[in-house]
């Protein structure tokens, strides 16, 4: 299964139509590290809206990645390589302004692959 798959699947089961369709307006994320996967879903469509407590702009905040990126920050998971997947391409402030590279170095990732419909990049951090 490809890890869009697993997102269409992740979609399914909270009803929520397929990725791109027009009547889309969600995204979905997951962020693995090492033996742990977090499914995240930005807070206008979150069933389990949980407060961001990592240090992010005001936009991604409300984030499917944020989402992602704090679970992962509650249950105390630091350092090391991840991989994030999103089912739609980083918006500004995720991508270009920071937001998921700020949030990688506060897990203090060495790495973080990004997955999305635009394709891979992979950020490496100091």
């Amino acid at each position: 299964m490809t890890a869009f798959q697993e997102l269409a699947e992740y979609r399914q089961q909270f009803g929520l139509p397929s990725a791109g369709s027009p009547e889309d307006n969600t995204t979905i994320a997951k962020l693995e590290i090492g033996d742990h996967s977090f499914f995240g879903i930005n807070s206008g469509s979150n069933p389990n809206r949980r407060a961001i407590t990592l240090k992010v702009n005001p936009i991604s905040r409300t984030h499917a990645e944020a989402d992602a990126f704090q679970q992962a920050f509650e249950v105390g998971l630091k350092g090391g390589k991840a991989c994030l997947t999103v089912d739609r391409s980083l918006c500004r402030a995720c991508g270009q302004n920071g937001g998921v590279k700020g949030m990688a170095k506060q897990l203090g990732l060495s790495e973080l692959e990004i997955i999305s419909p635009d394709g891979r990049q992979t950020l490496t951090f100091d």
